[in-house]
Parts: C-alpha cells; sequence; structure tokens
C-alpha cells in the first residue's frame, strides 16, 4: 500500500517488471490484491490466505539452508542481487565504462529486451526456453543461469499452475507443466477450474566484482490436456 522499497525497487528494469503487477513479485516485494478489515476498497498489500496460496507470503530457502515462509522473504530472497546493484551503480559515478561492471543481457527464445515472455502450455508437453545467445556486456565469458518457477507469483485472480523444471542450471531449461493447479494446503479449499499460470524467472549472474544479476521473466498460460 505504501513505503519506499516496494514503490522504488520495483521500478528498475532489471528484468522481473514487477511494476506491471505487484502480485508478480521482485525487489520490492510481491503483494495482493485484497481488501482487508477496516478498508473501503481492496488495495495491493500483505496477508491473504496462505491455506489457498492467494497470499503475500513467499517459501524461500535462506542462507541457513532452511525453508523460510514469510512476508519478508519476497524482499529479502533478493538481497545479494539488489545490493550489488546498487555497489555497482556507485561505481559508475566514477569510473568509465571499462573499468566498471555491468548486467548481462539476457535473451530467451530469441527475444531480447527486459519484458516478460507470454507463453502458452499443456499439462504434460514440455517448453524449451532457451537462452543460450544471452551475453555480458563487458565480455565476461563466465556466466551462471539459474531458472526457477516462482510459485507463489500471480496469485490474483488465477489459478497457479504446477510445473516441473528441468536443466535449472544451465542455459537451456525444459518446463513441463503437470497440473493446471497446485495443489493446496488445505485439501478442504475447493478444486480450481480453467486454465492456471506458471511464473518462471531466469536468473543470469556475471563474474564481475560487484557480481551482477539479470532477470527474465517467462510466464505460462497452461491449458489442460487435450482429449
Amino acid at each position: 500500500m505504501e513505503g519506499d522499497t516496494p514503490s522504488f525497487l520495483g521500478l528498475i528494469d532489471n528484468g522481473l517488471n514487477a511494476y506491471r503487477r505487484p502480485d508478480w513479485g521482485g525487489w520490492g516485494g510481491r503483494y495482493i490484491y485484497r481488501q482487508p478489515y477496516g478498508e473501503t476498497h481492496a488495495i495491493w498489500t500483505q496477508g491473504g490466505d496462505m491455506f489457498s496460496r492467494v497470499t503475500s507470503q513467499d517459501t524461500v530457502i535462506g542462507v541457513d539452508g532452511k525453508e523460510h515462509i514469510s512476508d519478508q522473504a519476497t524482499i529479502w530472497r533478493w538481497r545479494d542481487a539488489f545490493q550489488n546493484d546498487f555497489a555497482a551503480r556507485m561505481d559508475w559515478t566514477v569510473a568509465d565504462f571499462r573499468h566498471a561492471n555491468h548486467n548481462p543481457i539476457v535473451e530467451v527464445n530469441g527475444q531480447s529486451g527486459t519484458a516478460p515472455i507470454f507463453l502458452e502450455a499443456e499439462v504434460g508437453r514440455p517448453v524449451t526456453l532457451d537462452a543460450t545467445r544471452t551475453r555480458d556486456p563487458d565480455g565476461q565469458q563466465l556466466l551462471h543461469f539459474h531458472w526457477f518457477h516462482y510459485g507463489e507469483a500471480g496469485s490474483t485472480g488465477a489459478n497457479l499452475a504446477a510445473i516441473h523444471l528441468a536443466g535449472a542450471e544451465t542455459p537451456k531449461a525444459v518446463v513441463t507443466p503437470t497440473a493446471v493447479c497446485r495443489g493446496n494446503w488445505l485439501q478442504a479449499v475447493p478444486k480450481c477450474d480453467g486454465d492456471g499460470v506458471a511464473h518462471i524467472i531466469l536468473a543470469v549472474t556475471d563474474n564481475g566484482s560487484p557480481k551482477l544479476t539479470s532477470y527474465r521473466r517467462i510466464i505460462l498460460t497452461v491449458h489442460p490436456t487435450t482429449p
């Protein structure tokens, strides 16, 4: 609803495009559209119902190796990346291009830029995501690729699909939808109908100093298996 972190960090053009939809999640956190008690209308804020997965909490593995579920995790999960980004921006104020590090330029399935990529998918049918043409503007050859399913992203007004992801640490990943709807945490919650949505995030980190990360968001609309 307010605050410097979601207002500012969500506007950085890093490929997450969280400014388009607060429930997509990004450096400024992830929020949902709901009407809290005492409000006269719905707002983008925290809260929700974790049992049906319509919640502003993220499930993240921390540096301690343990699983954490919290609203705060929606921000600290990106901490290394955004702190390094700000360190690099300070370098840019005093160093010329050759003596500063710059973010990788990510290309997925032939699409460059930072805009999200929208794809249609069907349960049981693999979708290939190819980022082999990603490059670094400083000529660094050692790039780390990390694909992951942001399972909580895009939950407002949509069914969250289940997927299987192969090749998570390589330039080319294969995503196979396994269900239009992920299982609810509370089995009594009614089953969902229609199509589902799954957000796949590619994070590419270079080997410079400081190490910089660029992202690309791929949004799958998952349809049931065709008879």
